[in-house]
């Protein structure tokens, strides 16, 4: 169960959602993922909210539909997904990382030693 936040749209919470599931293996490359019915009734919202989910997923070439059967994942989904959540961070996290630690007098070498001792 997903606990949605009020910082961004249900749907991309529920594209966040599958991008962990693909990234931790639970959603397997190949393999028929939740149906739109499913997924809204697992995660408690509208089917419309999933079905904008899926059809993000589906632009981003991670899920594909097979008629008849429903979705399946892409067989590079982890790939994809992971080169999306990277761009991501460089676009979005890493820009706002930069203007906290510009405001809180963090320099690069202190945040390079504070990641050291976390991997």
């Amino acid at each position: 169960m997903i606990e949605f936040s009020d910082n961004k749209p249900i749907y991309r919470q529920i594209v966040d959602h599958a991008y962990n599931l693909i990234l931790d293996g639970r959603w397997e490359p190949g393999a028929r993922v939740p149906s739109v019915r499913e997924l809204a009734a697992e995660l408690g919202v509208n089917t419309r909210t999933v079905l904008k989910a899926m059809e993000d997923l589906q632009a981003a070439d991670v899920i594909y539909s097979r008629r008849g059967m429903g979705f399946s994942l892409a067989e590079d989904a982890p790939r994809k997904v992971r080169e999306q959540l990277r761009h991501e961070f460089f676009e979005s996290t890493l820009p706002r990382l930069e203007s906290e630690m510009k405001m809180l007098g963090i320099t690069v070498e202190e945040l390079t030693e504070a990641l050291k001792t976390r991997l």
